[in-house]
C-alpha cells in the first residue's frame, strides 16, 4: 500500500539558479527568447497597475481576526470574475508564452501561470505577508484521471493551513469548501495537485515531503549529540 505523502508548501530548499530561459519572446524578433529570474513575474506591490485593482476592491479596514482570509477571497474572487483562462496556444498562438500580471490585466486573459501570478501578486499588494503567499508548480491529476504540468497560488490562511487558490476556475468555491492544499494533495483526491517547486517574489524552493517528528524524540536525540561533544 502506498503511504501518503504531505508535503512543505512553503518550501523545502531554496533554489539558486532561478532564470527561465524561453517563457518572452522580443517583440518584433519572435524567434528570440528573452532569460527571465522567476521571481519577477510576482509583480511588486507598488506597480500602478496592481495599486488601481486594490484600491478598487472593498477590503475589510482593520486587522481583526479573519480579515486577511476575506482579503484573499477578494483578491481570488477579482481574478476569477475578470481574467478567463485561456492556454497559450489560442491567446499567444505559442505553446508555452508567459504574460506579466499587467498583461494580464490588460487582456482579461490568461492560462493557469498568468492568473497564478496575477493572483500572487495582488495577495501580496492587499496587504498580506510574503510569507503567507507562493506560486506553485507542479503537476495536477484531473478528475479524468489524466496528469497535466500546472501553477497554482496557494495562501496560508490565519489558522496557519495552507490553502490552495485555484485560479483558473470560473466560480468562487464557497468559504466552506475553501481547500486545504493538504487534502487536494492526498492520493485519492481527484482533482490531485503535487507541488514540485514554489516561488514568491524573494526565493525559489524545491518542494519535498513534510519532516515530522515527535518533540521528545527530537529532544532526546538533541541531548545525546551535546553529550558526545562534551565528551570530545
Amino acid at each position: 500500500m502506498q503511504k501518503e505523502t504531505f508535503y512543505e508548501w512553503s518550501g523545502s530548499q531554496i533554489m539558486r539558479r532561478t532564470a527561465i530561459p524561453s517563457k518572452r519572446r522580443v517583440i518584433g524578433n519572435e524567434d528570440f527568447l528573452i532569460p527571465t529570474d522567476l521571481r519577477e513575474w510576482i509583480t511588486s506591490s507598488d506597480s500602478q497597475e496592481i495599486r488601481l485593482v486594490i484600491a478598487d476592491l472593498d477590503f475589510p479596514t482593520g486587522k481583526e481576526l479573519g480579515e486577511f482570509d476575506q482579503r484573499a477571497r477578494l483578491v481570488w474572487q477579482f481574478v476569477i470574475e475578470h481574467v478567463k483562462y485561456c492556454p497559450d496556444e489560442i491567446a499567444q498562438r505559442k505553446l508555452d508564452f508567459w504574460q506579466f500580471p499587467a498583461e494580464t490585466l490588460a487582456l482579461g486573459k490568461g492560462d493557469c501561470e498568468d492568473c497564478a501570478f496575477l493572483l500572487a501578486s495582488l495577495l501580496l499588494a492587499s496587504g498580506i505577508s510574503p510569507f503567507c503567499v507562493r506560486v506553485v508548480f507542479g503537476t495536477l491529476t484531473q478528475e479524468d484521471g489524466s496528469p497535466v504540468a500546472h501553477a497554482w497560488p496557494i495562501y496560508k490562511d490565519e489558522n496557519g493551513g495552507w490553502r490552495i487558490l485555484e485560479s483558473t476556475l470560473e466560480k468562487l468555491p464557497d468559504e466552506y469548501e475553501w481547500p486545504w492544499a493538504d487534502y487536494l494533495a492526498r492520493l485519492n483526491s481527484l482533482p490531485r495537485y503535487r507541488p514540485e517547486m514554489c516561488l514568491n517574489r524573494d526565493h525559489v524552493w524545491a518542494i519535498g515531503p513534510r519532516r515530522t517528528q515527535d518533540v521528545t524524540v527530537y529532544l532526546a536525540s538533541r541531548k545525546r549529540r551535546m553529550r558526545s561533544r562534551t565528551r570530545c
